[in-house]
């Protein structure tokens, strides 16, 4: 791809976000939002910079988001655990607000290998703790079978992506699918299928969040291709001999009672359920998740 070209559609996306995150509703998304550094990787990625959010003091926690998701999804857990560790929470390379430039495919090899990148470019002194939601509980899995002396502990929120084969959305569905879940009327009705009480949860504020990252260039071109890599699955097997926890909301309508009953038979997963929960902890009882993860990474 013509380097020029790759800075022109990294600046437009950089202008984008400066642009919106000002125009965020909710208190604790612009407050996130004033913490993202501008990385900037290497010629493999063609010196574009990525965003990744940097705050506090501490040990380091590496925090993945969600498919189709952005780093916004921690706000509300974000300034408790700022205040205990240095959280690190990049946008996943082809989603958030990160340059559809560095491929002109986008699949869980990619975003692996640009993880790694930008650990690296980094430097951390110590060993990583990670998070992982939903898609980014595989990201996690995956990351952790390719450095996995590089990361002590792990805790999954309602991961999915855990177990089964990759599914393959061949184009031009991949791309109608894509389109697809840009429909605004899409977008709430996803949103409020992630609440345990979609009712008393969602409204402006949370939609928002859910959707603003889709004015990015090449957002739609991105979720195509990652929908035909066929995405992450089997990650069980990547199981490193590495102390996880995972939280799982009880009323989870995304991973659905099969999923988590899977989960909760395998001993080395070391399942919680909570109660009056839907598929994001972090977002749905962010006090309590945070308490979890804090005594969970803290305790030796």
């Amino acid at each position: 791809m013509n380097k020029y070209i790759s800075i022109d559609f990294n600046k437009k996306n950089i202008d984008y976000f400066e642009k919106v995150k000002n125009s965020l509703q909710d208190p604790l998304g612009i407050k996130i939002s004033k913490d993202v550094k501008w990385i900037r990787l290497n010629k493999k990625w063609n010196l574009s910079q990525f965003p990744v959010v940097i705050g506090g003091t501490g040990k380091p926690v590496l925090f993945l988001h969600g498919f189709d998701s952005s780093f916004l999804e921690f706000r509300r857990i974000y300034p408790f655990l700022k205040k205990k560790f240095q959280l690190v929470i990049p946008d996943l390379l082809g989603f958030g607000f990160t340059p559809r430039i560095a491929s002109n495919r986008y699949n869980p090899g990619k975003i692996i290998s640009n993880l790694i990148d930008i650990i690296e470019t980094l430097k951390f002194k110590n060993k990583l703790m990670i998070v992982g939601a939903s898609m980014g509980g595989s990201v996690a899995m995956n990351l952790a079978k390719e450095i996995p002396d590089l990361i002590d502990k792990m805790i999954l929120l309602s991961p999915a992506g855990l177990f089964g084969e990759s599914k393959i959305i061949p184009f031009p569905l991949n791309q109608i699918g894509a389109t697809f879940l840009g429909l605004p009327q899409v977008r709430k009705s996803l949103c409020r299928q992630a609440f345990a009480y979609p009712d008393k949860s969602v409204g402006p504020l949370e939609e928002q969040i859910a959707s603003i990252h889709l004015g990015c260039s090449g957002w739609r071109n991105s979720l195509a291709s990652f929908a035909k890599s066929g995405g992450f699955a089997g990650t069980y097997e990547y199981m490193q001999n590495i102390s996880i926890k995972t939280i799982c909301g009880e009323n989870d309508r995304i991973l659905g009672k099969k999923e988590i009953k899977k989960i909760k038979q395998i001993d080395r997963l070391n399942f919680v359920g909570l109660k009056n929960c839907g598929h994001l902890p972090h977002v749905d009882l962010p006090s309590l998740s945070g308490k979890i993860i804090y005594d969970y990474f803290c305790d030796k």
